[in-house]
């Protein structure tokens, strides 16, 4: 297996990845979009987030070559309100054939080797606290607690 940068060739395979991470997450919050990026404006979105400079997007491979897994993110360089640099996970999925194989893990480790590189001291990420096998993920690679988001619905 082999992490390496995505290419905008990788974009299919990458989509279909992304529309399991958001049937995973609709899951946890009833006003997310279903398949938003099966739709032309997520598909710009998804093509932008693999191709912007400022932004890390890394794949997994398997032995065949064929991607299986992803996590992107930024490490920000002109965030005002922090002293020191924090890098930030976006989305993290591996395909559901390979899950519980420590692929998510090898992608997160490559992540903090680059945020480290870059100067980073804190990754930081949302996942939805009724996410159990996300929570115990990043429980077990050493994320600790950080924030609370609160959300009052409008109805």
């Amino acid at each position: 297996m082999k992490i390496r940068d995505a290419k905008k060739e990788d974009f299919d395979v990458i989509l279909d990845l992304q529309l399991q991470l958001e049937d995973a997450e609709v899951v946890f919050d009833e006003n997310l979009k279903k398949h938003f990026y099966d739709t032309e404006e997520g598909r710009k979105k998804l093509m932008k987030r693999i191709t912007r400079k400022d932004n890390v997007f890394l794949v997994m491979e398997n032995d065949d070559s064929k991607v299986i897994a992803f996590i992107d993110g930024s490490i920000p360089d002109d965030e005002w309100w922090y002293k020191e640099k924090v890098a930030y996970i976006d989305h993290l999925v591996v395909d559901k054939d390979y899950r519980k194989k420590g692929i998510a893990t090898q992608l997160v480790n490559k992540f903090e080797e680059l945020a480290r590189k870059e100067g980073a001291i804190d990754i930081r990420l949302l996942a939805f606290p009724k996410n159990v096998p996300a929570v115990t993920f990043y429980n077990k690679n050493m994320f600790d607690s950080y924030s609370v988001y609160y959300n009052k619905r409008l109805k």
